[in-house]
Order: C-alpha cells, then sequence, then structure tokens
C-alpha cells in the first residue's frame, strides 16, 4: 500500500512539473473590420452582381404600371427592351441610366376603362325588376357585386345567369338587421314599391325605409364608401302642382294608407342628409317616377 501511494504522489507531481497541461484560454476572434467587409465585396467582382440586381429590380417596379396598361404581346417587348437596355448600361456605364427611360417607352394605344380600380359594390334589393338590371351594368363594367335581398318581391331568377360569375355573389339578408362588409359604394334600393306590396305589411315597409337605410349609412360611414339612395315621387304625397320642382316641398298625409312608404321615404332622405351633413358621407339621393 505504501508503495502504490508514493507512486501516485510521484504521478501527481510529475504531472505538475509538464508544462502542458496548463490551462490556456482561446484567444477571442476580432469582429470582423469594415475594410474586410469591404474587400469582400469588391472581391470575385461581388459589388458588380449586387448592382445589377438594384438595377434590375428598380426596372421592374419602374415598368410594372405600364405593363399593367398593355396588351402581352406589347408587354413582351417592352420587357425586352428594358431589359436590353440595362444590360448595356452595366456594361458601358459611361452612357449614363438615361438610355433605360428612352428604350423602355413604348407607343401604342391603351383600352378605355382598362386602367380604372375595379370596385367591390354592394347592391340592397338586388333581385328586383330595377336591381338586377342595375347590377347587370355593374357587372359588365368590370366590379364586384354584392346582392343583398330577402325575397319579399325580388326574385332569384333575375340574378340566376350571375350565379356562376366570380365576381358576383348573392347574400339573403334583411337590410332591417345589420351587416358588415368591406365595398366601396353602396346603392340602396331595397323596398317594397307597388302600393299592393307595401300595403300588405306596412309596418315592415316604414322598418325596411328607415331602419334598413340607418343600417346602410352606418355602413357607408364606417367604411368609407359613397351611398345612393333610390327615392320616390312620393315623397311630395298628393303633389298640386305637375311636374314637382326641388323647391316643392309637396301635400303630405302622415296618416294615410300609403304614407308607410311616403313618410319613409322621407325619413331615408332626411337620415341620408343628415349622415352627410354630420359624418361627411358623400351621399346621393334620386327619385323614380313611373307613370
Amino acid at each position: 500500500m505504501k508503495q502504490l501511494h508514493k507512486q501516485a504522489s510521484v504521478n501527481y507531481r510529475r504531472d505538475e512539473e509538464m508544462p502542458g497541461n496548463q490551462y490556456s484560454p482561446k484567444t477571442l476572434k476580432h469582429p470582423r473590420s469594415l475594410p474586410r467587409s469591404i474587400n469582400y465585396l469588391f472581391r470575385e467582382q461581388r459589388l458588380l452582381f449586387v448592382l445589377v440586381g438594384v438595377l434590375i429590380g428598380s426596372t421592374f417596379f419602374i415598368l410594372q404600371p405600364t405593363l399593367s396598361r398593355l396588351g402581352p404581346s406589347e408587354a413582351r417587348t417592352a420587357v425586352t427592351s428594358s431589359l436590353s437596355g440595362s444590360s448595356s448600361v452595366v456594361q458601358s456605364s459611361n452612357r449614363g441610366s438615361q438610355g433605360i427611360f428612352q428604350r423602355r417607352s413604348v407607343s401604342g394605344r391603351v383600352p378605355a376603362d382598362l386602367g380604372r380600380r375595379r370596385l367591390r359594390i354592394v347592391v340592397t334589393g338586388g333581385a328586383g325588376f330595377v336591381g338586377s338590371h342595375l347590377v347587370d351594368k355593374l357587372i359588365a363594367r368590370g366590379d364586384e357585386v354584392i346582392v343583398i335581398d330577402n325575397f319579399f318581391t325580388g326574385r332569384k331568377d333575375n340574378l340566376v345567369h350571375l350565379f356562376g360569375n366570380p365576381r358576383f355573389e348573392l347574400i339573403r339578408h334583411d337590410v332591417v338587421e345589420p351587416i358588415l362588409l368591406e365595398v366601396d359604394q353602396i346603392y340602396h334600393l331595397a323596398c317594397p314599391a307597388s302600393p299592393v306590396h307595401y300595403k300588405y305589411n306596412p309596418v315592415k315597409t316604414i322598418k325596411t325605409n328607415v331602419m334598413g337605410t340607418l343600417n346602410m349609412l352606418g355602413l357607408a360611414k364606417r367604411v368609407g364608401a359613397r351611398f345612393l339612395l333610390t327615392s320616390t315621387s312620393e315623397v311630395y304625397g298628393d303633389p298640386l302642382e305637375h311636374p314637382q320642382k326641388e323647391t316643392y316641398w309637396g301635400n303630405v298625409n302622415p296618416i294615410g294608407e300609403r304614407s308607410c312608404y311616403d313618410e319613409g321615404k322621407r325619413t331615408a332622405e332626411t337620415l341620408t342628409m343628415d349622415y352627410h351633413r354630420g359624418a361627411g358621407v358623400e351621399v346621393t339621393a334620386i327619385c323614380f317616377k313611373c307613370w
């Protein structure tokens, strides 16, 4: 045991005397300096590739509005001429960047209404006679149309030819209840217009005119949409002059059988102008007169 203890102590002292076993911390690497980074860019023409990439990207974003207004063949020609112009500028830098803008100008006719922004429009009462023709016109113009109708007087057959159109959407909904949509314009046509229909449920008629208009005006205010109200010459009541001028205030009866429609439309016009004056909503009110 004494021999083992002596041998272990000798080995321990031998390890202490050996200089190689001493701990030496690693030296910290210095962060890359700015000259080394610049050297890295210039090595193997990396800076040239960076400049070429920036030039091509800038040319694409400059040309994008022009390409969206051209046909496929003209757009292809414009891209080809622009890329050839940019490559010549990189090869010979003394020409300057003016040649790019001269080469990318392409003469050609722009089709009418092609640059117009597509609108998202809601039409209440769009399944009726007038509403369905308005929807056809808006779809033909290139807009996206959402029709809201409870089919009290409207018919789905008036819109069945649009069911496969990706820019058309039909929602069965009563405008008396609020609805949340993101739209640019609102055409508010929802209301029974025939005496037979609006006398059938007079309370529902005046609720549609008042609450429906209030909900649509609130939506227009919320999303910043333009609002159009379809009113009627019945707001003049039983007029004493023909034709009625805008300065004529009418001869009305607020308790008659037709007052649910007449007074409802008058209230709708009042709400429309109040939202315009008080909330800054852009509004239009038109009157229909049928003989």
